[in-house]
């Protein structure tokens, strides 16, 4: 399960870098903006709180054993 929630945040993260690139180096006109910059937002906290849960599921399998 920790390999799985890994990937996904892994994949998210590029995702994001993707949206952050088009934002800085692209050629975007106003009105597109705001959606890449929510992309790039909603990428990063999505990334945190699957780490979040990936500590907790950790920590839960530790005190388990």
């Amino acid at each position: 399960m920790k390999y799985v929630i890994r990937i996904i945040q892994v994949s998210t993260l590029f995702g994001g870098v993707e949206f952050l690139a088009m934002l800085l180096f692209g050629d975007l006109k106003a009105s597109v903006q705001p959606v890449a910059f929510g992309a790039v937002c909603a990428s990063l906290i999505l990334s945190g709180v699957l780490g979040i849960l990936e500590r907790k599921i950790s920590k839960h399998k530790k005190t388990n054993c």
